[in-house]
């Protein structure tokens, strides 16, 4: 059976809306995202991730061995091959409180164009607080990734992330559609200052297809980590901020511990996967599990069905013949 490039089938949905293909792509694994999105153009992604029982990935599967369901009717779908090249944000919290936190993300900046981006990939760096930055434009090259994560360092009280990921997003939304969009959100699981809502950036991810990967750690726990001397490359301040306003910091931290976590609801309507560090070694090996998942995906595109009144549409991802696996897919989408 003859493929057509995903690059061609993006264009061709765009332009004329064709409706009932679904385009399956595998990057030499499997899996599958869960994530429910509006849906303006027709044409909707929904990334696919298969296990075993053991938690490793299924590889090889092909386009006979899927079937994909929306409000329980059987699609038709194409396997494609190649995968399309990566345009990856990474969104990270730079509130006072995470000081220890920072010290350990400056020194993993080299590793995200090529464990995340990949060959032919870019990737934008973006810091939130009580106002929000963009560090670095979108790029390829992984020593000017590493020098702006290297001067990521402390600068304000709040934690804008909302607002922070909808600029992430914005960001996204000016490269090509055909190619995959992931945000990155390295930080602490709520949002403190927004003037945006949880459900704006879960709406405006999943209109544009963005994928949402949130890194969370614990002001708490990370402080504990860090030596009383350690510094900041470049500034040579302190990383931990040991007087009474820092110590209060800390101890409101605890006070919302059972506040709700965004990061879970980031990953679960958008298909990413959530992962937490306390230590730099845990922080390089949360990298590496996201490059894992990313890079192991199969792509599933379709045109939206509309009619019949409803507005939110189920789907459901199964393979033939693999009863113990896991598939995690995005439980639907929106219709205009």
């Amino acid at each position: 059976m003859y493929r057509k490039p995903f690059t061609t089938l993006c264009k061709r949905f765009t332009a004329a809306r064709l409706a009932g293909v679904v385009l399956l792509s595998a990057m030499g694994h499997s899996a599958v995202a869960q994530e429910t999105f509006r849906t303006g153009t027709g044409l909707v992604l929904t990334p696919v991730r298969v296990t075993d029982r053991a938690g490793k990935t299924v590889d090889g599967l092909k386009a006979k061995d899927f079937e994909l369901y929306d409000e329980g009717t059987a699609r038709t779908f194409v396997l494609e091959e190649e995968s399309p090249p990566v345009t990856a944000v990474v969104a990270i919290q730079t509130s006072t409180i995470s000081g220890p936190a920072l010290a350990k993300i400056q020194k993993i900046g080299g590793l995200i164009q090529p464990l995340v981006a990949g060959e032919k990939g870019v990737a934008a760096v973006l810091t939130y607080s009580d106002k929000i930055e963009v560090r670095q434009e979108f790029t390829g090259d992984a020593a000017l990734l590493s020098a702006a994560f290297r001067k990521i360092e402390p600068d304000g009280q709040g934690s804008r992330m909302h607002d922070g990921l909808l600029e992430a997003i914005r960001l996204l939304q000016t490269k090509d559609q055909a190619r995959r969009r992931i945000l990155i959100v390295v930080g602490e699981t709520r949002d403190r200052s927004s003037e945006h809502s949880l459900q704006d950036v879960v709406t405006a991810a999943q209109a544009s297809n963005v994928v949402i990967y949130p890194v969370s750690y614990s002001a708490t726990w990370t402080a504990f980590t860090s030596k009383g001397a350690e510094r900041f490359e470049g500034s040579n301040r302190t990383v931990y901020n040991s007087d009474s306003r820092g110590l209060l910091a800390i101890f409101q931290e605890m006070g919302r511990a059972g506040a709700k976590n965004g990061h879970e609801v980031l990953a679960r309507y958008t298909g990413g996967l959530k992962t937490s560090f306390v230590k730099l070694s845990g922080l390089e090996s949360v990298v590496q599990k996201v490059s894992e998942d990313l890079h192991s995906q199969y792509l599933l595109a379709f045109t939206a069905m509309a009619g019949g009144g409803a507005k939110y549409r189920t789907l459901q991802v199964r393979v033939r013949g693999c009863g113990e696996c896991t598939v995690r897919h995005r439980p639907g989408y929106f219709v205009e």
